[in-house]
């Protein structure tokens, strides 16, 4: 049976948002509507879109911690924590990151997405690579001492804003965590990240169409709106089905 519809059926048979959402359960592709955010607001809280509380481990924190268009924190499980881990790391790899030998990581950040980065630190720490965070504060001077002080492999760029880190790249990668909420920027190693699962798609190259894990994801495009649709066909207590998490067209390889 389709994976889509295999997810679509246990997220209503499992919580009180989709069997609101759907009234019946879904018997083929036709049955299950594309949604985004707008649609949680039919929930009564973050309850209402959890299989089970008793498997809530821990929050996932949003790229901007002040802009989040999805209504409720977003609960994870070991499962979800297990599977975000496994596409961000996927994506790193995917767009030629060796990392079979530790590694040293800087993630350059701001206030508001120091949260979401601390999140990916985290997931390079699990894997043993060395990962610190510098912030946006001081001028390019200090960012320079920054960058040579730690003298990082790769900088991940977790800013959400342009910045002069293309004058590292001799001695640095430089690699773009970027939030579906904003224009796709012509920049090669560009991840791509949204507020409910995290960095989820990834491209080498500018002129590239955007990949991901099909393992732990289905990507559709709305036919109606021509956005990217989410499907979490392996998820354990929050089940995100044809969820549209971008206001953008993005290219992706479907």
């Amino acid at each position: 049976m389709n994976s889509i519809l295999l997810a679509a059926q246990r997220a209503y048979a499992e919580t009180d948002f989709y069997k609101l959402l759907y009234k019946n359960s879904p018997v083929d592709l036709n049955d299950i509507p594309f949604i985004n955010h707008a649609h949680y607001h039919q929930a009564q809280g973050v309850l209402d879109c959890i299989t089970d509380r008793s498997e809530v481990s821990g929050a996932f924190a949003a790229y901007h911690r002040n802009v989040r268009k999805f209504p409720f924190t977003v609960v994870e499980s070991d499962t979800e924590q297990k599977h975000r881990h496994r596409r961000f790391i996927y994506s790193l790899e995917q767009i030629g990151v060796r990392l079979d030998i530790p590694k040293k990581f800087l993630l350059f950040a701001d206030d508001s997405r120091g949260p979401f980065a601390g999140e990916l630190a985290t997931c390079l720490a699990w894997e043993h690579h060395q990962a610190s965070i510098t912030y946006n504060h001081g001028s390019k001077e200090q960012l320079s001492e920054d960058i040579r002080s730690y003298d990082p492999d790769y900088i991940l760029n977790v800013s959400g804003l342009p910045s002069d880190l293309g004058r590292f790249k001799a001695n640095h990668e430089i690699i773009t965590i970027h939030h579906v909420d904003y224009l796709i920027p012509e920049v090669d190693q560009l991840l791509l990240a949204c507020d409910e699962i995290g960095v989820f798609a990834f491209k080498k190259k500018t002129s590239d169409s955007f990949f991901y894990d099909r393992e732990n994801l289905s990507i559709e495009i709305n036919p109606a709106s021509q956005l990217p649709a989410i499907t979490t066909i392996n998820f354990g207590i929050s089940p995100f089905i044809r969820y549209c998490p971008a206001q953008n067209i993005i290219n992706f390889d479907v």
